[in-house]
């Protein structure tokens, strides 16, 4: 089997169990010293660089309390010996506030030795942060990414 098919499947499988709410199951996937990178928004509970098990669950918790994610939908996924990226959808319900945000995503994988070694992931972040500011969260319950 190729690098490249089985960086493919290892992806598939951590969105699978990710899916599924397996959330301690993906642990068997990633390095002990994984690196979990959401980016800086001082309104967004998860972002930033976490490390290790203990950081990845730690990520996992905080993001699980402080959003529910409405869909996570995978449409592309590109392929090298060592990373995949994942061209994807997402809609997020902000559990405080109430408001929903959605934004189009990359999730750029590194795996070595058949473990992934660094999540990093890119969205807009202005539509979630506007959906996590308690300011105006009576005001708008949907924050928009597109023209309508």
């Amino acid at each position: 089997m190729s690098d490249n098919y089985r960086n493919l499947e290892i992806v598939r499988d951590l969105y699978a169990r990710f899916s599924a709410g397996e959330i301690s199951s993906i642990l068997e996937l990633l390095s002990p010293d994984v690196e979990w990178c959401e980016p800086e928004h001082p309104f967004n509970p998860a972002a930033g660089t976490r490390r290790g098990h203990d950081g990845f669950l730690d990520w996992a918790n905080i993001g699980n309390n402080a959003e529910e994610i409405l869909v996570l939908e995978p449409r592309q996924m590109l392929t090298n010996d060592e990373s995949v990226a994942v061209v994807g959808y997402i809609k997020c319900l902000a559990r405080q506030t109430g408001k929903t945000y959605e934004s189009d995503f990359v999730h750029l994988i590194t795996i070595r030795n058949k473990l992934v070694v660094k999540f990093q992931e890119f969205f807009d972040t202005y539509a979630a942060g506007e959906a996590f500011c308690q300011q105006n969260a009576e005001t708008s319950t949907t924050v928009h990414t597109e023209e309508e």
